[in-house]
């Protein structure tokens, strides 16, 4: 895992969930119903970057996240997202608000998928953003967007992945972006 130019690999201070486990600084999962990542963010970046590879047990999930500080989940009814997917030549959107999570990605098979995630000033006290996109093997190509804000003035230190049906198995790298 080397750091690339500009990017600064970040090593979570742990994980927590069944099946998750803290390999260097990668972020392994194996059958897992939650992902959560502790201790990743400070004030020493603003911004962000998570890069996921994996895949679900069965048939299709959302990945969806929240944020977490201290150990627990921000579960209030304040994460909004837009949604937009290219499949083919058909283009569908979508828009959600007042939800208590928000998605990162869609896993839609057993064969290995990945997204990569933008956050916005997750430890800092203000709202924070985030863009994630995602590319599908199922079919043909897909690539699937979201953009989501938490509307709350909260600095956060960490999120967790969940799925919304099945199992996921996989890996995560979490960068900060230089300033």
């Amino acid at each position: 895992m080397a750091e690339i130019a500009g990017l600064k690999l970040i090593t979570p201070s742990s994980v927590a969930g069944s099946g998750v486990s803290l390999t260097g600084a990668k972020v392994v999962f194996t059958a897992a119903t939650s992902v959560s990542v502790n201790g990743v963010f400070s004030a020493t970046h603003d911004n962000y970057l998570v890069v996921v590879r994996g895949s679900v047990a069965t048939s299709g999930s959302a990945i969806t996240h929240r944020w977490r500080v201290g150990g627990s989940d921000a579960t209030g009814a304040n994460y909004a997202r837009q949604y937009l997917e290219a499949e083919g030549t058909n283009v569908t959107s979508s828009r959600q608000t007042g939800a208590t999570s928000s998605p990162w990605s869609s896993f839609n098979n057993t064969l290995p998928q990945g997204f990569h995630t933008y956050l916005y000033g997750p430890a800092l006290a203000q709202p924070t953003a985030y863009r994630s996109i995602s590319v599908q093997r199922y079919n043909d190509a897909t690539i699937t967007e979201y953009a989501g804000t938490h509307s709350l003035s909260t600095a956060y230190d960490g999120f967790t992945l969940y799925p919304s049906a099945n199992n996921i198995t996989g890996a995560l790298t979490i960068y900060g972006l230089s300033q």
